[in-house]
């Protein structure tokens, strides 16, 4: 495999499932703590950027399906509601990378806060964080 085939796969794959993309990096790939760093950063903020763009549109389409169907309470929806409520914006950012993955997770903090302009920099700064606590967790064995 090529080298950039293997950079486009991390920085793929940290758009995608963030806590894969690390470990990818470094055991298979045989990264550096600075390439792997680099990579799953600009891997995990074009996914933030992108599904930024695409939660508004998501969010307008599940809205004009419901507004036909009788609204149910799920248990999905009640503890989705209960962890904004108790932690907030910095804890769904915290959980987003590593347990949400970045999809769901920029969907979820820009539902329950809609102001990108203070929602999407903090998610950034989690996806940066948790590449670092990663990288140089992984890179130092």
């Amino acid at each position: 495999m090529s080298i950039a085939l293997k950079i486009l796969v991390v920085i793929f794959l940290s758009g995608i499932k963030f806590m894969f993309a690390i470990p990818l990096s470094i055991i298979k790939y045989d990264f550096t703590f600075i390439q792997t760093l680099l990579f799953s950063v600009v891997g995990g903020v074009l996914s933030i950027f992108v599904f930024s763009y695409l939660s508004d549109k998501i969010y307008k389409l599940i809205k004009k399906r419901r507004q036909n169907k009788v609204k149910k309470r799920s248990v999905k929806k009640a503890l989705a509601i209960k962890t904004a409520r108790k932690y907030g914006l910095v804890g769904i950012a915290f959980l987003t990378p590593i347990f949400l993955s970045i999809p769901i997770g920029t969907y979820l903090a820009l539902y329950f806060f809609p102001e990108k302009r203070k929602t999407i920099p903090i998610l950034i700064t989690s996806v940066v964080a948790w590449s670092l606590v990663l990288s140089v967790a992984l890179t130092s064995f």
